[in-house]
């Protein structure tokens, strides 16, 4: 694996971009995008920073093998099977529903990077942290390290919080606000940590939620799991805020038609191209909240491109 000097020296490294686009000019406010999409073709995004310290922590305990959750279009996936095969770790990936006859190319790639996919009925799924299903899975694949989907625990929010660090340390105070994308809300919890230990205590991170009501854990619970992430590293912020409203229909859904003209048209106008289910919706509540002046003339954003392009292979847009 990679030193923790080198990991922290990458996500130094990833380019803010100057969005140039309309909307936001004509608002006087400006806008830069922290391309997190670039760090690494496989890993990229936020998924690389949330399973680094998982890694570190699965090596020196000893583990030879990796398991974890997610969907056809899992980026956690993706990155998993990719950082599984380039560290020499075996990995196994339980898969929501039913295997269908053919594999999206997310699966294809992560199964021909050798992750074991097991796939399991969406009611076996919602009850992903039973014990039974453990026993089950141990007698089938042997010992392996947990990772919850999307990476999202105490070393997830380790590595996010790194990245808050970094953004810092790139525009020191000098930003109105950083948006992301919100799944788990474990890279919110990450990069609103990192930027108050670095020193910035005014400036707001807001999560714009990607999940309809925030799933099943309600949306007052999505700000509670911030706390405790955040509790899991010793840490408790109050620079963040959840905003929903901005789902498209819920995670991993087909977005309306007025999302998918307002991502045609952005990625056009702004040469970014956006992923459908994390960064197009981040955008587009962005834009709406420019249209109601939500901030001041003069105002500067921070956007975080969490990677997921790989998402849009074979997704109906």
């Amino acid at each position: 694996m990679i030193s923790e000097d080198e990991f922290l020296t990458r996500i130094e490294k990833v380019p803010l971009q100057r969005l140039n686009w309309a909307l936001a000019t004509q608002r006087s406010v400006e806008i830069w995008v922290r391309r997190d999409d670039l760090i690494d073709t496989h890993l990229s995004g936020n998924k690389f920073y949330k399973l680094y310290y998982n890694l570190r922590a699965a090596k020196a305990a000893g583990y030879k093998q990796l398991l974890s959750f997610g969907g056809a279009y899992s980026n956690h996936i993706y990155a998993l099977a990719a950082a599984a095969k380039a560290y020499g770790f075996q990995a196994v990936g339980v898969i929501r529903g039913e295997r269908p006859k053919y594999l999206s190319p997310t699966l294809q790639d992560a199964e021909a990077w050798g992750m074991k996919l097991h796939f399991v009925s969406r009611t076996d799924y919602r009850e992903r942290s039973s014990p039974e299903l453990r026993q089950k899975l141990t007698d089938i694949y042997g010992d392996f390290f947990e990772i919850p989907e999307g990476g999202a625990n105490a070393y997830g929010v380790q590595g996010t919080k790194a990245l808050g660090v970094a953004i810092h340390r790139q525009v020191k105070s000098d930003y109105t606000s950083v948006c992301l994308a919100s799944g788990t809300a474990n890279t919110l919890a990450g990069v609103a940590a990192g930027l108050q230990r670095a020193g910035d205590l005014a400036q707001k991170v807001i999560g714009f939620s990607v999940l309809k009501d925030a799933g099943d854990r309600g949306f007052q619970s999505l700000g509670a799991q911030v706390i405790n992430y955040q509790k899991a590293i010793n840490e408790s912020t109050s620079n963040w805020c959840l905003i929903n409203g901005f789902h498209g229909g819920g995670y991993g859904k087909k977005l309306p038609t007025n999302m998918r003209q307002f991502m045609t048209g952005f990625e056009c106008e702004t040469e970014l191209q956006l992923d459908p289910v994390y960064t197009a919706k981040m955008c587009w509540g962005v834009a709406q909240l420019l249209a109601k002046d939500y901030w001041q003339s003069g105002s500067r954003l921070v956007l975080i491109h969490t990677g997921g392009l790989q998402g849009r292979r074979g997704f109906d847009l």
